[in-house]
């Protein structure tokens, strides 16, 4: 055919098809070696390809971990009141700088969704829930010994009820507001409008409140050491336990240094300032003990230690320095009495 006969002249006017490759230049290709440097980089390439696919790998798996260590964040240092802010009563600036300080810093925890990281922790809820525990049985003391027109202080009074916390409800709203109540109180104290008793009575009051805080604590941390071991190194209970002692003896210890710093005829006393630099001293090992790790192990362990025991032992001296300086408190102050020789000279003297 025509179109037949034309195939070799279009075949010779366009060459040979560049796909076609001849048993020659097959056996050439084949005795070809591919370049070092090219097979360097794609090793390499590979690798480095294989090191990111692990190391996100990794990273997805270990972030939530890390996150729930990082989140627990117990500030324990001492409550230094912002200078320029001048409180009326020292304890409510305590009080409203810890609630401060646990919403702003690492927030409460409790209230986070079961998902969050916080929610997997075991001491900073236990910490927390103590706190707030401890300031509203604190604030119902001091309602009480502050009364306004013979019925507990209505400020004072709501604070201590906002700080309770009601099982299944978000305590930022009930903490925030505690705040509030706590501020018109010291704003009504500076403006005089509260009859503020002898200080002296209601820190006997504390002292004895604290002492009683560190027997119970004494009684739960010595329940879990008897206890059969159920955790290694302890048990969440344990962690539980200790840390709700620590949040306690650490009001108590801020709250001491409001006292002295609310009534400055305390320190003139020199052995009531002597038993409150020890009440101070006991409390503040109590509320500073930071292991790393909770240990709750026999006391004769090869390695690790018996935090709960420590904390009692400590706890157990700041009872002791607490009762002993309610003691002081209590004891009516002696009129100072003048010798009788100056008296003789005085007379003397006199025309």
């Amino acid at each position: 055919m025509a179109f037949e006969g034309r195939l070799p002249a279009a075949y010779l006017e366009e060459g040979p098809d560049p796909r076609e490759v001849s048993a020659a230049d097959l056996q050439a290709l084949e005795a070809a070696e591919p370049s070092q440097i090219m097979v360097f980089f794609q090793r390499l390439w590979r690798r480095i390809v294989f090191l990111f696919k692990l190391s996100l790998f990794l990273g997805l798996v270990g972030a939530y971990p890390v996150s729930v260590v990082l989140s627990n964040r117990i500030d324990d240092s001492d409550i230094k009141l912002a200078e320029g802010q001048a409180w009326s009563y020292p304890a409510a600036g305590v009080a409203i700088t810890k609630i401060a300080r646990e919403l702003e810093g690492g927030g409460w925890a409790a209230d986070k969704p079961n998902w969050h990281p916080q929610a997997r922790l075991t001491a900073m809820p236990a910490w927390q829930e103590s706190t707030a525990d401890g300031l509203a049985e604190f604030t119902r003391l001091v309602a009480a010994a502050v009364p306004t027109d013979g019925e507990p202080d209505a400020d004072i009074e709501a604070a201590s009820r906002l700080l309770q916390g009601l099982p299944g409800e978000d305590m930022r709203p009930r903490l925030t507001a505690a705040a509030e109540a706590l501020n018109r109180f010291d704003n009504r104290v500076q403006r005089d409008l509260v009859n503020l008793p002898d200080m002296r009575a209601v820190f006997a009051e504390e002292a004895r409140l604290f002492a009683g805080w560190a027997e119970a604590d004494q009684d739960d941390l010595s329940t879990q050491i008897n206890q059969e071991v159920t955790g290694w190194p302890a048990s969440k209970q344990d962690i539980r336990v200790f840390y709700g002692a620590k949040a306690r003896a650490h009001i108590a210890l801020q709250m001491m240094v409001a006292a002295r710093a609310s009534d400055a005829a305390l320190a003139e006393d020199g052995a009531i300032r002597a038993a409150m630099d020890h009440a101070e001293a006991a409390w503040s090992r109590a509320a500073h003990i930071r292991p790393l790790v909770v240990s709750n192990q026999k006391g004769d362990g090869f390695m690790m230690s018996n935090h709960l025991a420590a904390l009692g032992f400590f706890l157990r001296d700041a009872q002791t320095a607490s009762l002993e300086l309610a003691t002081l408190l209590e004891t009516p102050a002696e009129p100072a009495t003048e010798d009788v020789a100056d008296l003789t000279v005085a007379s003397a003297s006199a025309p």
